[in-house]
Parts: structure tokens; C-alpha cells; sequence
């Protein structure tokens, strides 16, 4: 039978048959950001702090038309033209204000990596496996500036003071100085293999490197100082502001949801060469609660006085920065999402997901606007200073385990004029929703009265629709929670165990621990009843009820000798009425109690130079026989033994001799003892004259 049935249009319809259900209550409640892991986006965010809002309102520049499948590089000329490095293809494009599209070179030796920026309005390109710098003039003139002889031009920076172009290579691990006529020579040579971006300050060159994760400054001299060394292996990217040094690192990392990395993707880790060298040293402490985990990345704050504080990790490479208004933007790969970071709170939230594998580039255009370059494939996005108009989030599917009555659902969540938010639910009985599922019942807005009543199925879904009126306000969810009771299952006592007397003496043979395990499928809680039952009785005695404990100690002073077996009986009565309460039981292996001693007799056989011999039998009407020994006249006890050595029966026959005695008379005890504890006795008086 199908079970899932909905509410629709305010009616109830009712299955043909009405499971039992318990009568604890529960609750699928998901109110932080890892709760949302598994759920589906659709131009709709999450805060780390589980705050889901609408993402922030992008779209594609140039109507898709840049034919890249990657985005290196892209900066603004004077003419508000982006200049775009692509490739693969090794393409330099231009996109004009009006959005048209002009291929101004083709490279066709490999990749445009990088650019920069000339005071005179011209720009420079660096190239990779061949190393070169191009230069385009204002006019769209493209000719090769400098033959550099390295292989690759990660990243290019021209700075005033040196009035020269400074360049990132790799894999020598050299920074060159190119003369604005072209003539480059080594500026700095570090211990790595790839520089992999520069960035200009007030006090020298800032340096980003491979395998080490090095980050140095250095001055106008060409003197060379490590500021950090990130826990992560590449620093990818830098941004230099008045007050300090950003550097976001790049460790290669997994794509979630796949077992590597997109096989289309260009990255770095890719190209370079792997010939790890040795680290300069580098002494400076992060402040930062732990170190990163496999394929996390960072976004580091160095300060001007050294010190040095990790800002936002996540697990992605951090490919590029960018400060606007005392908020850090950070793109990131292989899952091409932007985040939103508040500095002084480490607050942070994604609030946009292209459809691209990585942002390799940030951009603030002269007019404010935000450029995005993005890779995987290679596009120009623009994001917009408000929100999408709509956006929704598909929750995980989520198990009840069993067959459940549905009751209210409730969110909590900031609703502003110009906004709007709802919630949809639908169920069914498999894991995966499909044709026999119900369909998505009416959107609910009002987070009291919501409900999803009248329906019983063991697996639900909710989806919420965010909206915004006004392009700019957007409504926050905060947390969503379903109540619901799952079809009342009976307790299972799946386990009882009970002390083996005859295996071995007990530490108290008397009380016998008893120990049980049990669960419930509907998690509730239980109480349980103990009853004993000795072979030959007619019925079952109840030595214990409604007792909460999982271990019971039982005292068998209090119940006749016999073989006894014990039933634990496990009720769900503290968490359903009465009625509707159910039961499970187990009765355990049989369980010996004994309080009757060996019967034990003597008899003496002979005495020979003073020495007198025995012989005892011993017999025990239930338990093994487990000791024995004698003492002559009350001195000390001696072990006695069975005549085949063994302690493995009920009955057993002993030989023993004393040693010389006087010819008075004597007195000789024997005791005999069972794993029930139990103790027989007899003794025998007689002399040891010769008999």
C-alpha cells in the first residue's frame, strides 16, 4: 500500500488503513550551513552562519560571446575597454562598453596568463610555454615587447618608481625587470619554481610563490624578505592595501562531488612542473584556531607590524581578491563560487555561484561595477549592485526511517518589504523522488499555521522560493523545522546475557548480574519488566517492573535451587499513551541456582608408619564440583584432588594420605566446594596406630 497521501485544497484524504503511531514527537529541524550541504541551489546562497538569502544578481557580459575556455586575465583600458587574457586558445580580446567583441591577437605557441597596465595607455601581456611579453599599444597594435627565455609570465606588474615592468616566472622561480623598451634582466631569483603573482605597495614588491608557500617583500634594492609561509603550498593570489597584505592560497584541491579535478580545467598545478626546492626559512606564526585540512585554503591578513591572521578557509582555491567598501571578495575553484567576507567578524557567505569551475579574476571597473573572469569555461560575468529576483533552495531528502505522520512546519526567518518567502512540501516512500511521490503541495507562507497534516510517508522534501520585488532586499532564512511521529514499532530485546556458573566460580555466586541490550525503532525511551522461571513451574514470577536500567543484579538467595531462565520485557511506555504502547521480550539461556552442598563421606583405608590413607567421595545434586581439601586436628588446610585429576563433574572420588601422626586419636575434616559456592563437609575420627 502506498501510504503517502497529501493535504490538497484544505482536504484530507485518508489511507484505507491507519498505521499506529507513537506518540513522541520529532523534528526535522536544519538551522547551520552544514545541514545545507546536500541541498540544491538555484540563484540562492547560505551564510556560514546558515543564513540563506537570494545570491547576488549577475549576468554575462558580451551576451556569452567570449569563445574561451578560460579567463586568466582581464583590466580596464582608458576607454573603459576590458582587455581580456584567454586561453587555452592563447586569445587577447577586447570588449567594448557596447559589449562588441574583438579578437586583437591570437597566440598561438599557448595561454595569455597576464596583464598590466602602462602609463602611456598601452598594455603588456605575459605568455606561457614561450615566455614573452606583448605589448598592445592604445592603438590595438600587438607586438612582442621582450623575449623573456623563461617559460612561463604568471603575473605582471608595472611599478612608477622603478618606472619598469615587473614580471612572475616560472619554473626558475625568477622575478624579472623589463625596461619599458623591453630589456629584461633577473630583479630577484627566489628558492622556488613558480612565482606565481606579484603585487605593487608602497614598500616594494609582494611576491606569491609555488611549493613552499612563500610570501615575500622586496624593496627597491632587490633585497628579498619572507613575510609568511602559508601551511597551504601556493599562494595564488595577493592584494595590497594601505594597511596590510591579503595573499589567497591555491593547494590543489578535489572537486566536491567528484572523485578529481575537472579533467577540462587549466590550472596551475597542472601546468607547472613538479621539482619541489628549499624553502627560504620563514618564522612568522598565523593566528588561526587550527591548521587547514586536506584541500582547505586560506585568505591570510598580513599586517604592517609582521603579524599575520587567517581571515576565511574553505575548500577551494582561492584565485582571486578584491576589497570594496571594507568587504573582501574572494573567487574560488573548482566550484566557481564567490564569497563575501566581513573582516572583523569572519563572518562570511557565498553570494554567487556562476555556472564555471573557477573566478580566476576580480575586477573593480572605474565606474564601481564588478567584473568577473571566470574559467571552466571561460566567461565575463558583471555582478549587480542588488539581488536575483527569485531563487530557491531544494532540501536533502530526509528519512524518517519508517512510515510518519507529518505535522506543522515552521521557519524562522527576516521577511522585508520588497521581499517575499515560502515553503513547499511534498513525501513519499522511496529514497529518490519520482512518479509515486505526491506532488508539491501549495506554497505556505505563513510559518504558524503551516502545516504538512494528514500525510504519512516514511521520506520528505521541502523547497523554498525566495523572492525579491525590488531588485535590492532579500529575504533570510534562518532555520526550518517539520514536526513529525513515526508509525509505532515494537521494542526488541536483542540480547541477554546471563553468568555462566558452571564456566567458573562467580566473584558472588549468589547475585548473578544480569545484562541486557534493546532498541527501539522510534527512538523511544524504555522501561522493562524481569521475570524468572524455574523448570517445573507452571508460570512466570515478575521479580521486577517497569525498571530503567539496562543491568539488573540478582539476588538468588531469595528463590529455591533449580534451573531458571529469565524474560526481559521491554515496553515504549514512557513515550506513548496508554493503549498504543508496544512490547518486545527475550528469555535468556538456562541459569543455574544452587544453595544445596556437596554431600560428602569419608572412609579411612589404612595407616601405614603413622601415616593414614583416605578415600572421599563427594556428589553435589546440581552444580560442578570446583574444590577440596582436608585439615588434620584444625591445623592448616590441604588441597585435595579427584582421583583423575579433573573438577569437571558433580560427583568425584578422592585418595589422599596424611603425613606421620602420633598414636593418639585424630580428627579429620573435609570440605568440598561447588561453582555455586556451596560447601559440603564431613570428618572422621581415628588413630594412627597401625591399623
Amino acid at each position: 500500500m502506498n501510504y503517502c497521501k497529501l493535504l490538497i485544497s484544505g482536504m484530507m484524504v485518508l489511507v484505507a488503513t491507519t498505521p499506529l503511531f507513537a506518540s513522541k514527537l520529532k523534528t526535522w529541524h536544519v538551522n547551520s550551513a552544514s545541514q545545507f550541504a546536500d541541498a540544491r541551489f538555484e540563484n540562492a546562497v547560505v551564510s556560514n552562519q546558515g543564513a540563506v538569502r537570494l545570491a547576488r544578481s549577475i549576468k554575462p557580459l558580451a551576451d556569452g560571446k567570449i569563445d574561451a575556455s578560460q579567463v586568466w586575465d582581464t583590466i580596464e583600458d582608458r576607454e573603459g575597454n576590458l582587455i581580456v587574457a584567454a586561453g587555452g586558445e592563447g586569445k587577447l580580446l577586447k570588449l567594448s562598453p557596447a559589449g562588441e567583441v574583438t579578437l586583437l591577437h591570437e597566440h598561438k605557441s599557448g595561454p595569455i596568463f597576464s596583464l598590466a597596465a602602462l602609463p602611456d595607455g598601452s598594455i603588456v601581456a605575459g605568455t606561457g610555454p614561450d615566455g614573452l611579453i606583448l605589448h598592445l599599444s592604445p592603438k590595438g597594435e600587438v607586438k612582442t615587447l621582450c623575449e623573456t627565455g623563461e617559460n612561463y609570465i604568471w603575473s605582471l606588474v608595472y611599478q612608477p618608481q622603478a618606472q619598469a615592468i615587473f614580471a612572475a616566472t616560472g619554473p626558475k622561480g625568477r622575478i624579472l625587470k623589463v625596461s619599458l623598451e623591453g630589456k629584461a634582466e633577473t630583479f630577484y631569483q627566489t628558492k622556488q619554481d613558480h612565482v606565481l603573482c606579484l603585487a605593487a605597495g608602497n614598500n616594494g614588491l609582494y611576491v606569491g610563490t609555488d611549493k613552499q608557500g612563500l610570501i615575500y617583500r622586496i624593496d627597491a634594492k632587490g633585497k628579498g624578505y619572507v613575510l609568511f609561509q602559508a601551511p597551504q603550498g601556493e599562494v595564488r593570489s595577493l592584494l595590497v592595501t594601505p594597511g596590510a597584505i591579503y595573499a589567497g592560497t591555491s593547494a590543489p584541491t578535489k572537486k566536491r562531488g567528484s572523485a578529481t579535478a575537472s579533467a577540462s580545467s587549466i590550472t596551475l598545478a597542472s601546468i607547472m612542473k613538479e621539482s619541489p626546492k628549499e624553502a627560504e626559512k620563514a618564522t612568522v606564526q598565523v593566528s588561526a584556531a587550527t591548521q587547514p585540512g586536506s584541500g582547505e585554503n586560506s585568505v591570510y591578513r598580513i599586517s604592517t607590524d609582521g603579524s599575520v591572521r587567517e581571515i576565511f578557509r574553505e575548500k577551494a582555491q582561492m584565485l582571486s581578491l578584491l576589497l570594496v567598501n571594507g568587504k573582501m571578495f574572494v573567487g574560488t575553484g573548482m566550484d566557481g563560487k564567490l564569497f563575501e567576507v566581513d573582516e572583523a567578524t569572519r563572518e562570511f557567505a557565498e553570494i554567487a555561484r556562476p555556472d564555471a569551475g573557477q573566478i580566476m579574476k576580480l575586477l573593480r571597473r572605474a565606474d564601481g561595477g564588478i567584473v568577473l573572469g571566470t574559467g571552466d569555461t571561460g566567461s565575463l560575468l558583471t555582478m549587480l549592485d542588488g539581488v536575483a529576483a527569485k531563487g530557491s533552495v531544494l532540501s536533502e531528502v530526509f528519512d524518517a526511517k519508517l512510515i510518519a505522520k507529518w505535522g506543522a512546519l515552521s521557519w524562522r526567518a527576516e521577511v522585508a518589504n520588497g521581499s517575499s518567502l515560502s515553503i513547499a512540501l511534498r513525501g513519499g516512500n522511496t529514497s529518490e523522488p519520482d512518479a509515486t511521490w505526491s506532488d508539491w503541495s501549495a506554497e505556505m507562507t505563513d510559518p504558524v499555521n503551516a502545516t504538512f497534516a494528514g500525510t504519512t510517508c516514511r521520506f520528505a522534501q521541502y523547497r523554498v522560493t525566495l523572492k525579491s520585488d525590488d531588485g535590492k532586499t532579500s529575504p533570510i532564512l534562518y532555520a526550518v523545522s517539520l514536526r513529525y511521529a513515526t508509525a509505532n514499532q515494537a521494542p526488541e530485546v536483542t540480547s541477554i546475557e546471563t553468568p555462566d556458573v558452571d564456566a567458573g566460580p562467580q566473584k558472588d555466586p549468589k547475585k548473578l548480574k544480569i545484562k541486557w541490550t534493546a532498541i527501539d525503532p522510534n527512538e523511544d525511551e524504555l522501561t522493562f519488566d524481569l521475570f524468572i522461571h524455574k523448570d517445573g513451574w507452571a508460570d512466570w514470577v515478575r521479580i521486577e517492573e517497569a525498571f530503567g536500567k539496562s543491568e539488573y543484579e540478582w539476588d538468588t538467595t531469595t528463590t529455591p535451587s533449580g534451573i531458571y531462565r529469565v524474560k526481559v520485557v521491554a515496553s515504549d511506555r514512557p513515550d506513548n499513551a496508554e493503549g498504543s504502547a508496544l512490547t518486545g521480550s527475550r528469555e535468556s539461556n538456562p541459569v543455574l541456582v544452587a544453595h544445596e552442598g556437596p554431600r560428602v563421606t569419608i572412609k579411612l583405608l589404612a595407616v601405614e608408619d603413622g601415616k593414614a590413607m583416605f578415600e572421599a567421595t563427594a556428589i553435589a545434586p546440581l552444580a560442578r564440583l570446583s574444590a577440596a581439601s582436608f585439615s588434620i586436628n584444625g591445623k592448616r588446610w590441604e588441597s585435595a584432588f579427584p582421583t583423575d585429576g579433573l573438577f569437571d563433574g558433580k560427583e568425584k572420588t578422592f585418595r589422599f594420605s596424611t603425613e606421620a601422626l602420633g598414636r593418639g586419636s585424630n580428627v579429620m575434616v573435609m570440605r568440598v566446594r561447588d561453582v555455586a559456592g556451596n560447601v559440603g563437609t564431613a570428618d572422621v575420627m581415628f588413630s594412627a596406630a597401625k591399623k
